[in-house]
């Protein structure tokens, strides 16, 4: 089995961070070939950490337009030629601290031509400006395998190369995350997870993020919950123990210069997360209203 990942990467810093390399390092276990895709200018210093392909320089299209430039690279030098598999990933997961080997002999056992870690259930259009929910179960893209059949298609070479810059990243979401897996069943290829627990939910790698890393295979926790960018989505108190004392040194080294500033508050941890258990994660408008009211409480109770 002949597997390509194509990493795409980005850091506020310029560097390479030392849970990227980690992330990196369990690929290759799993994977042939690595092909980096950074969106940053980095120095030669910052490259040479890495032993595989690399590709870096600034462009404005988030992480599809590195898995576009990653996809072409590789078939320019012809590594796709006797490849049977294209994974996309990037860094958006601090892990993997569980067994990638084990999910991807799983997946290979299933009947299906493209799969992700996860998928959503639900997802949103804009309309006139607006984003409107709707059901839209897709593969998240943090982490999508391609098998031969899908990446050497026609219509997944009109999709890799229709990728570009847009207005705003919801519109990447959009056309690209949700549109890939829309495209791709369209044309008749079917689609699976490798972690179907708590796929009721609306996103579940955050409003479920901790019962899908204690419960299940999932392997990985998403970096905008710790740097905390969900704050009004769930709670992260605690999140250490979950995790050794190297993978939390290697999180907490990433955070010091990403986390946004931390919130404490009198309302005590399980309190937060009865209200956050129950909020509504299907209709937008609703969970927009209930978390308004739950940042108003919130910072009432700030210290």
């Amino acid at each position: 089995m002949k597997r390509i990942a194509i990493f795409a990467h980005y850091d506020k810093q310029n560097i390479i961070d030392d849970y990227v390399l980690f992330y990196i390092n369990e690929l290759k276990k799993v994977c042939s070939d690595i092909i980096f895709v950074s969106c940053c200018d980095l120095s030669q210093q910052e490259l040479d950490k890495l032993n595989c392909y690399k590709i870096a320089h600034k462009h404005n299209e988030y992480d599809f337009g590195s898995y576009k430039r990653g996809f072409l690279y590789a078939k320019e030098k012809k590594l796709l030629d006797d490849c049977n598999e294209v994974l996309f990933a990037n860094d958006s997961c601090y892990g993997p601290f569980k067994s990638l080997e084990k999910i991807f002999s799983y997946m290979k056992e299933k009947d299906c031509d493209f799969w992700g870690m996860t998928k959503n259930k639900y997802a949103f259009k804009i309309v006139k400006n607006r984003t409107k929910d709707c059901y839209i179960p897709h593969v998240q893209s943090y982490f999508f395998v391609l098998k031969q059949n899908v990446f050497n298609s026609k219509v997944f070479e009109q999709f890799i190369n229709s990728i570009h810059e847009e207005e705003n990243k919801n519109l990447i979401i959009e056309k690209y995350e949700i549109g890939l897996t829309t495209t791709l069943e369209q044309a008749g290829f079917v689609s699976d997870c490798a972690i179907k627990e708590f796929y009721k939910y609306n996103n579940p790698t955050v409003y479920k993020w901790r019962k899908l890393y204690e419960q299940t295979d999932f392997p990985f926790i998403k970096c905008s919950l710790l740097r905390l960018d969900n704050i009004l989505h769930t709670t992260v108190e605690g999140w250490q123990e979950l995790f050794i004392d190297e993978q939390v040194k290697l999180i907490e080294k990433n955070l010091s210069y990403t986390q946004k500033r931390p919130l404490k508050h009198v309302c005590p941890r399980s309190i937060k997360e009865f209200v956050f258990n129950h909020l509504p994660n299907k209709k937008m408008k609703s969970r927009m209203i209930t978390r308004a009211l739950l940042k108003s409480i919130l910072s009432f109770l700030t210290d």
